[in-house]
């Protein structure tokens, strides 16, 4: 149905009130309208009125947006016709260019992007031209350079060899434009324009050169850039707007750092620029005090870049040359004692602002933020720099390290220094290994320290803690393992700080995860660190904590195995108020912890019964939102118990529909659910077939349709195990065989599929001949063959098969099921059974 201007205004303005009685009819209004002739030009008559009211106008950019994702392709069901098509193209950019509003501006903005994807440049050759031509208007600059940039950068985005070749045309002309634009707007300080001309040169020079520093403008462009950053760094102080000269800054550190990532010969000049820069803003102490902290990130990542890039460790190419000439002057042995110094004393020692986070909330200073947090957190991008350096410069850095570690051992020593010489000797513990005397270490002054009760002393403590787990497993005497973990025990004590507690839970996990793990080491405090742990575990409020102590708990379990059984009866009692917590992550961390409890106890895991059984069922329920955080946790789980289980209860029978269901939606868990079949089989094969086994007989039949010759395998496995389990059971497996036999007639499967195959036929032709008679009748009643026209070429790919199957079982089973033929008396194939009996001769 077709909608007036005045019927869309009206909705757009009730899709944007408060009141949800108008909110809901008018969204499905707009929604009923997404495929009817004219709606996207109300759309567009909509918000090109400046008129109507923000917020209806907004509204209308965003419907327009969402049906350019879904309708503008041409392919597209229920695509926007060609007309209203062009009608929109036509009037966008000047709606973009007199847009006031913020918010609606960059709407239209990324709307233009996405139909520039689509049409540039054949249906839409003029909209560079109409962009470039605003730019030129004073009035209309700002609006012109924003919907330029969201458009280049979807353009850049486009990975097809035309279309990146387009890319590259446009960005040779398009260039020139905007570099005057930008140097225009520097000279000005029009820093808002600026930036945005910078975002665009940043797209068009990463993306848009095969090598960037070839080209002259771009050169020129690219080597002022690194004085550009000093500069404005520098006026960042004195500037009225700082936070925009901060993030102009940023962004042209950024256009380094994506030099250096995607056109690493390009930056080959640049290295000794850059490494200056670094020196003058990272060693210089005028410098550094000029930092921000997104600066001093980029800068450090960009110092690690160049040291990890392995193109400049070649002198293959001109750039690797000239970066390698650029790194040998400034990794002098000077130089690399100053950036030891240097990291270690101003960027690694805790900062107000983290120990302000500390005591303020312990739980969330202590979270392990992982990933790639070194691209954009300062602590995680120095500690990541660091180790980088000791890699490649070891025999420089150790001397200097050392020095400091010696030289401040004293309690006189300021506790934030020593916390980050500590830090920074776990960090490159592997390279100081012959370096240090970590048992005399441990011994002696580590456990003095730890004996200090002083309130600041919990900075030392957090971090000997944490340090005792980066060198467990490096070099540490396996006599003094007991002392560790009796220390570890007391730093997870209850009058610690948290933030303490939760370093010393993570330190025992990281000591338990070595080679040489004794479990009979720390048998004698088992009892203690589990009552530890979950103390901690439930003194602990933020759901990440509680996942990091359940996952400790879980590996001292999966470690000490079953020594866990005198002491999980605390465990036993705990998960379950975890669970009822009824947090996602935190259940699907709670089902992974019973994986190792329940290897751990065995058949004693009865105790854990009633709570098991809900917890599969709701792990594996498809029907709940939670299941995407639980399935894969609770599928092992619910294995796991199979494994353990002594004989089949009438819940678990019932539980087994959710395989079906499983495998009937994804072959994600394709697997697993074969092998929790397999586990049901083998527990109760009688049981399981008379509930499940048609039902599972027709899932495999149709899964044998389009699954790859791998679960083809395990598919007729499982059937051979129905076969081996239950041979009263094989008449089930008519719908099967006659796939089977189709597959081996085509004679083109993998030797070991084919073996399979006919091991599947050898046991019917021994147990269950009727099965395969009907198979071949069906299949003869299909392709219109006689039966034995049909059984005539089973037994010729039988014959040929046999001279490539090389598992002596299977031949075996192949040749006595084709006995059972001879022993018939049947004339009508004694030729070829008689061939057959003659490759098989060795076995009789």
């Amino acid at each position: 149905m077709e909608a007036s201007h005045s019927e869309v205004l009206a909705a757009l303005a009730a899709a944007t009130s408060q009141d949800i009685n108008q909110l809901r009819p008018a969204e499905m209004r707009l929604k009923g309208w997404e495929t009817s002739p004219g709606f996207y030009a109300a759309l567009l008559s909509a918000f090109a009125d400046l008129g109507q009211p923000v917020n209806v106008r907004w509204m209308a950019v965003l419907c327009m947006k969402n049906g350019v994702d879904r309708f503008w392709r041409r392919n597209a069901p229920n695509a926007i016709s060609e007309g209203e098509k062009a009608s929109v193209r036509q009037a966008l950019v000047a709606c973009c260019l007199r847009e006031l509003a913020p918010q609606i501006l960059t709407q239209l903005a990324v709307l233009s992007s996405k139909i520039a994807r689509h049409d540039w440049p054949r249906e839409w050759p003029e909209l560079l031209n109409q962009l470039l031509e605003g730019v030129q208007q004073p009035g209309s600059r700002q609006q012109a350079l924003l919907v330029l940039h969201h458009v280049v950068k979807t353009l850049s985005s486009k990975r097809l060899a035309g279309d990146r070749r387009l890319f590259q045309e446009l960005s040779s002309s398009l260039f020139p434009h905007i570099l005057l634009i930008f140097e225009q707007n520097m000279a000005a300080e029009a820093v808002t324009e600026g930036t945005l001309a910078l975002k665009i040169l940043r797209q068009i020079t990463v993306h848009g050169f095969k090598a960037p520093y070839e080209e002259a403008a771009v050169r020129s462009f690219l080597d002022s850039a690194i004085p550009r950053t000093r500069v404005l760094i520098e006026m960042r102080q004195n500037a009225s707007d700082q936070a925009a000269i901060q993030k102009l800054a940023s962004l042209m550190l950024k256009l380094l750092s994506d030099i250096l990532e995607h056109h690493p010969f390009s930056f080959g000049p640049l290295v000794a620029s850059t490494l200056q820069l670094i020196d003058n803003l990272i060693l210089n102490d005028s410098g550094c005090s000029l930092l921000f902290e997104r600066a001093a990130v980029q800068l450090l990542n960009l110092l690690k870049g160049i040291l990890l890039c392995s193109e400049f460790k070649s002198d293959a190419f001109p750039a690797g040359q000239q970066a390698q000439q650029a790194k040998s002057q400034f990794f002098t042995p000077q130089m690399l004692q100053a950036l030891c110094q240097r990291l270690v004393a101003r960027f690694l020692p805790l900062s107000q602002d983290e120990l302000k986070q500390w005591a303020e909330d312990a739980e969330a200073f202590a979270a392990d933020e992982g990933g790639e947090c070194w691209r954009y957190a300062l602590r995680p991008c120095v500690e990541s720099c660091f180790v980088a350096l000791f890699k490649e410069y070891n025999s420089h850095m150790v001397p200097p390290l050392i020095q400091m570690m010696q030289s401040n051992l004293s309690p006189t020593t300021p506790i934030l220094l020593k916390e980050a010489i500590y830090t920074a000797v776990g960090l490159v513990s592997y390279e100081l290994y012959d370096e240090v005397d970590f048992d005399s270490w441990f011994r002696g002054p580590l456990r003095e320290e730890l004996a200090c009760t002083q309130a600041d002393y919990r900075i030392i403590r957090r971090r000997i803690a944490w340090l005792l787990g980066q060198w467990s497993s490096v070099k540490l005497s396996p006599d003094l393992r007991p002392l560790l973990y009796s220390t570890q025990m007391t730093l997870l004590s209850g009058g610690e700080d948290m933030a303490v507690r939760l370093a010393a839970a993570q330190s025992l996990r990281n000591s338990l995860d070595d080679f040489d793990f004794s479990p009979e080491q720390i048998e004698p405090i088992l009892g203690d660190c589990f009552n530890l742990l979950l103390t901690l575990l439930r003194d602990a409020r933020e759901c990440d904590s509680k996942m990091r102590v359940l996952s400790v708990a879980s590996f001292v379990v999966e470690r000490v195995g079953q020594a866990v059984r005198p002491h999980a009866a605390a465990l036993v009692q705990c998960l379950p108020q975890l669970w009822a917590e009824n947090h996602p992550m935190l259940r699907a961390a709670v089902a992974g912890a019973l994986v190792p409890l329940v290897s751990a106890l065995g058949p004693d895991h009865n105790q854990l019964s009633n709570f098991l059984l809900p917890v599969v069922e709701t792990a594996t329920n498809i029907n709940e939102e939670a299941h995407v955080y639980l399935l894969e946790d609770g599928l092992d789980l619910w294995l796991c118990i199979m494994e353990n289980v002594a004989q089949m209860s009438p819940q678990l029978l019932m539980l087994w529909p959710r395989v079906a269901t499983l495998m009937e939606m994804t072959t994600e868990h394709m697997q697993i659910c074969l092998q929790l079949t397999k586990a049901y089989l083998l527990l109760a094969p009688t049981q399981f077939l008379e509930n499940h086994g048609r039902t599972l007989v027709h899932l495999l039949n149709d899964i044998m349709v389009d699954i790859k010759p791998e679960g083809q395998l395990q598919i007729l496995r499982l059937v051979e195990l129905i076969q081996r389990a239950e041979p009263a059971a094989m008449s089930i497996l008519q719908p099967l065989v006659c796939r089977v036999i189709c597959s081996v007639l085509q004679g083109d499967a993998l030797p070991l599929l084919m073996a399979l195959q006919l091991s599947v036929l050898a046991r019917l032709l021994l147990d269950a001949q009727n099965v395969i008679a009907e198979s071949i009748n069906s299949i003869a009643q299909i392709s219109g063959e006689t039966p034995d026209a049909v059984l005539q070429r089973v037994l010729e790919v039988w014959l040929y098969s046999m001279n490539i199957i090389t598992q002596p079982e299977r031949r075996k089973l192949l040749a006595l099921a084709l006995v059972t033929l001879l022993a018939a008396d049947d004339r009508r194939f004694c030729g070829i059974l008689l061939a057959v009996a003659e490759v098989c001769i060795d076995f009789f």
